[in-house]
């Protein structure tokens, strides 16, 4: 069903679509805890009442199918805060196909401005009602004490426009009554003297209850009965228009769709008071600038003394500046719970399916890292449980056999080290088999049955991250298909990160990925070949040691580089990006390759240099062993090199080498 705004209502639409988002982003996590504490009121009345308010906003905006699906959901939350119904493994894998179908719509909303029709919705709502209409013992005093009967009496003294509101609103509690007219259009919400009373009515701890002439429980009880069977969506206003046409102009559809990607990032608004001062303060230097240019030009002053004072005026420029670059960074950080939220939920699920029991243990949710990062680790994070789920935690029979527990673990967590995020996934099952994996890389053509033999435990687990690897030894829709594990790597190294893989056969699985705090601004070491500049990222560089010919052996069809008795593979960077070689080499950068060090000869350093990442554009945007560029002071444009694709394509012949 297509639907169309107007300029007004896609600003009332955005901020729906952001607290809906909000609300369903936590309603996994909370509904999973809800699983494994049915009785916790306090985690009952929280969910019940984000999904009041998400039903609450989709009435408003004459989301029917999408008011329709909360409405049944948020029945089924109420009935269980009054232990009208109990919760079971069934009920809720319902409720969870409840949540999904929410979640693509408002998904469907925000890219296409379109919903399901109710009839697309039919099944999933059949199913709910299901559960509705289940017999559950009645609890012995009827939960709401005010009734929905047509024959509902007030007490004598009642204010008469509370009377009016009441009636309206038949069944619901007073809070429930004030957050229903918040959310009407200001022509059809009642007196601001009448919400006042109310709000005082809330204050002193009333109840509707309060105010109802008294009649016997049997009549309450049947009256409370015929409320929870009530359907009536509580809000509706007809201001969006429905398009049912298929006939929309190509033009029009793609304007649409650009449109609603644009993407908001809620701020606190303490960062936005920071960035308002440093404005400022930026302004303030800028002035001073100015002004001591235009006196020392006009007075012809080239004395020491204004060098100075204009020397002094433009430090404070630049500390101003410092500080605005990372204000401006933290405005793009998130905490990684937005992604974190999202796993008991996948969990929960897949050990189900695989007759599994595991618990999932999330540390460090406050993290905070930058969103576009955040935005691409989500699938490899993904890949990266159910994977511990189906290749490593063994079955209840298998880890009792064991003399484990038989509920598996999962810990996922985040931390800040330095400018690094780490981000940690370790399970304690099975492990993985040394082994078996050389074995098998021996039987794809990876390696050699000699190079196996001189792998360490470090090095073999790198052949996990290989494309077309897989131990598993059946293929099947969790995963074993030969993919995966490359396409996390790639995804991890295409961040500018890295990933680590520990592991101890029969005790479990760590993996470790480290990610920097944002993609936008790193600190480099520029280096130069052939009158080229070139920078590294710096948090892949080990060390920096002056180029010894002695040092320097051939072995096979490669050089190494020998180091305080270590040897490690030497590239120069002529050869690695095809520049006429110069013998005359002065430095060997030391850098990290996964789990690799390999030794780069350049010819010139020039030392540390923070830079901002420039993209390179369509043309050149898979440039491999470039991960993008930047401008200099002097404005030379200098690329930057990604160590990891730089090497990668070589990644096949450097295993086994020393």
């Amino acid at each position: 069903m297509k639907l169309e705004f107007t300029d007004d209502m896609k600003e009332i639409l955005n901020e729906f679509l952001i607290e809906a988002e909000e609300i369903l982003d936590s309603l996994d996590q909370d509904l999973i805890e809800l699983e494994q504490n049915p009785t916790d009121k306090d985690l009952l009345n929280k969910i019940f009442r984000g999904m009041h308010t998400l039903k609450g906003g989709a009435g408003f905006l004459n989301l029917e199918s999408i008011v329709e699906l909360a409405h049944k959901l948020e029945d089924i939350f109420n009935k269980l805060r009054n232990d009208e119904l109990s919760l079971d493994s069934d009920k809720m894998d319902v409720v969870f196909e409840g949540i999904d179908y929410l979640k693509s719509s408002i998904e469907n909303l925000k890219e296409n401005y379109e919903i399901p029709d109710i009839e697309e919705i039919k099944p999933v709502l059949t199913k709910l009602e299901k559960i509705l209409s289940s017999q559950e013992e009645p609890p012995e005093e009827p939960i709401h004490s005010e009734s929905t009967e047509d024959s509902l009496e007030f007490v004598d003294d009642l204010d008469p426009e509370l009377k009016k509101l009441f009636e309206k609103f038949k069944g619901k509690s007073l809070e429930d009554i004030l957050e229903e007219i918040i959310l009407l259009p200001p022509d059809e919400r009642p007196d601001m003297t009448v919400i006042e009373k109310l709000e005082a009515l809330i204050a002193q701890g009333k109840d509707i209850s309060d105010f109802i002439k008294k009649k016997d429980s049997n009549e309450k009880s049947k009256e409370t009965h015929q409320k929870q069977s009530s359907s009536a969506p509580s809000v509706k206003q007809p201001l969006p228009s429905k398009d049912n046409s298929n006939n929309q102009k190509p033009q029009k559809q793609k304007t649409e769709k650009k449109e609603k990607k644009e993407e908001v990032i809620r701020v606190d608004v303490d960062r936005v008071e920071t960035l308002m001062n440093l404005v400022g303060e930026l302004v303030l230097d800028r002035n001073r600038i100015v002004r001591l240019a235009y006196t020392n030009l006009t007075n012809g002053d080239r004395s020491e003394e204004a060098v100075e004072d204009i020397l002094e005026a433009i430090t404070g420029l630049s500390r101003t500046v410092s500080d605005l670059q990372d204000a401006v960074m933290k405005l793009r950080m998130q905490p990684v719970k937005r992604v974190f939220s999202k796993f008991p939920r996948i969990v929960r699920d897949l050990a189900k399916k695989l007759n599994k029991k595991v618990q999932l243990e999330l540390e460090g949710e406050e993290t905070e890292i930058d969103r576009s990062i955040l935005d691409k680790i989500e699938e490899p994070l993904i890949h990266l449980v159910r994977n511990a789920i189906d290749h490593g935690i063994e079955t209840p029979e298998e880890r009792t056999a064991k003399g484990k527990p038989e509920t598996g673990t999962i810990r996922l967590a985040a931390y800040q080290e330095g400018d690094r995020i780490i981000l940690l996934i370790e399970d304690d099952g099975k492990g993985i088999d040394v082994e078996k994996v050389k074995q098998k890389a021996i039987e794809k053509g990876l390696i050699t049955p000699e190079q196996a033999e001189n792998l360490s435990d470090k090095e073999a687990y790198e052949l996990i991250l290989m494309p077309g690897f897989s131990t598993a030894d059946q293929v099947s829709d969790v995963s074993g298909r030969g993919v995966g594990m490359d396409v996390v790597a790639s995804t991890i190294h295409s961040l500018r990160g890295s990933i680590e893989i520990e592991s101890e056969l029969g005790k479990g699985t760590k993996i470790l990925m480290k990610l920097p705090l944002t993609v936008a601004i790193i600190r480099t070491l520029m280096v130069g070949i052939k009158d080229r500049i070139f920078a590294i990222p710096l948090f892949s560089v080990v060390e920096i040691v002056k180029y010894d010919p002695t040092s320097v052996k051939q072995v096979g069809q490669f050089k190494s580089f020998m180091l305080r008795d270590e040897v490690f593979l030497m590239f120069t960077l002529n050869e690695l990006f095809e520049v006429e070689e110069n013998p005359h080499k002065q430095f060997v950068i030391i850098v990290r390759v996964g789990e690799k060090n390999i030794a780069i000869a350049v010819e010139e350093l020039f030392g540390e240099e923070e830079i901002v990442i420039k993209p390179l554009g369509k043309l050149l945007n898979n440039t491999p062993g470039v991960a993008g560029a930047t401008i200099t002071g002097d404005g030379k444009v200098v690329l930057i090199i990604d160590t990891n694709s730089l090497i990668g394509n070589l990644k096949n012949q450097l295993i086994g080498v020393a």
